[in-house]
């Protein structure tokens, strides 16, 4: 049987899988699929994620959550008082980070009024370790007490890059859901995605 992202029908997958990792959706069967409504309001109790528009409906800013699916890992909660993921290799709490930025080496989570330094040295150095010609500090993303996030790339040699467009040194950019953010010329891409408070 295939399966496919319920916010976008011609992503199929594998039976295995069980998560839009373009998306962050949990995947449906081929003859469940049909196309999730954005909207502006929270989920109701036990609905899944939908996402906001973004200003002109290009893609979304926010995406909602419910605590009836785990929102990284996509499984299901059946009883309401959970607050943690019961699957054994997610175990997240079901309530996410205000940024969850997915590297394919690891990932990042930033709550509002914090920022955390990316780059090679620190505590999400293990994401670059493989990118020599990512600095020890990068860029410094964060999430303002409102809700806003954003990048600061330091001066580097080698660039930061938002959605294949270099930035500006020491600028601050808003981020919104469905950006991109990569560390010099040939390191990993990091999807962005800004989660409803």
């Amino acid at each position: 049987m295939t399966r496919q992202c319920p916010q976008d029908p011609t992503e199929v997958f594998s039976d295995d899988e069980s998560i839009c990792k373009n998306h962050f959706r949990p995947l449906v069967t081929a003859e469940e699929t049909t196309p999730e409504p954005i909207t502006t309001a929270g989920p109701a109790p036990g609905t899944t994620a939908t996402a906001s528009p973004a200003p002109g409906g290009t893609r979304p800013e926010r995406v909602t959550w419910s605590l009836a699916v785990c929102w990284r890992c996509g499984t299901e909660s059946p009883n309401s008082t959970n607050v943690e993921c019961l699957k054994a290799e997610c175990r997240r709490s079901l309530t996410p980070p205000a940024m969850h930025i997915r590297f394919p080496q690891g990932e990042v989570e930033v709550q509002p009024g914090e920022n955390v330094s990316l780059g090679r040295q620190g505590p999400h150095g293990q994401v670059f370790r493989d990118y020599p010609n990512v600095s020890r500090r990068h860029a410094t993303v964060g999430v303002d007490h409102d809700g806003r996030a954003w990048i600061v790339p330091f001066a580097v040699s080698n660039g930061t890059f938002l959605n294949d467009q270099e930035l500006p040194d020491s600028l601050n950019r808003t981020l919104a859901s469905g950006d991109r953010i990569r560390f010099a010329a040939s390191a990993a891409v990091g999807a962005i995605t800004l989660y409803e408070r």
